[in-house]
């Protein structure tokens, strides 16, 4: 599990790359069919059953205010100790060692904790604590 806290998954959203630490990721799976979530903001797509454990499914390029019409390919899972909640991404480009990649100045996001700079391009590292706090926001608004 050491190894997993230096580790980074670069995936893509309209275009552009993102990154979370692996250590937050129990699994990447391809989309499901999904059940519907009454009353929940248009970002969430749905909830599917993950290993016995409900979760709701997030169209992160929708929630971050991204434009595009990439349909998602992916779904990253979140470990449930984190928060039931998943996201659907464009694609998965790869995983990196943290040592593999420079971190370069704040992202100007308030989901993002730094710019990685990789081989490929720049990647925003998401703040995940910030992002599943935004989340419980707009669920307890529709309420």
């Amino acid at each position: 599990m050491a190894e997993q806290n230096k580790k980074l998954l670069i995936f893509s959203l309209q275009g552009s790359l993102y990154a979370l630490y692996l250590k937050q990721i129990a699994e990447v799976i391809d989309p499901p069919r999904l059940s519907p979530i009454p009353l929940a903001p248009d970002c969430y797509r749905g909830a599917l059953n993950f290993h016995g454990d409900i979760v709701a499914v997030m169209n992160l390029a929708l929630f971050l205010g991204l434009s595009g019409n990439i349909p998602p390919g992916k779904v990253v899972v979140l470990h449930q100790e984190i928060a039931a909640l998943a996201f659907l991404v464009d694609s998965v480009v790869r995983i990196v060692a943290e040592d593999e990649v420079t971190f370069h100045e704040l992202a100007n996001n308030c989901f993002a904790v730094t710019t990685l700079r990789l081989p490929e391009g720049e990647a925003t590292l998401l703040d995940l604590e910030t992002l599943i706090l935004e989340t419980e926001l707009r669920m307890q608004k529709v309420r």
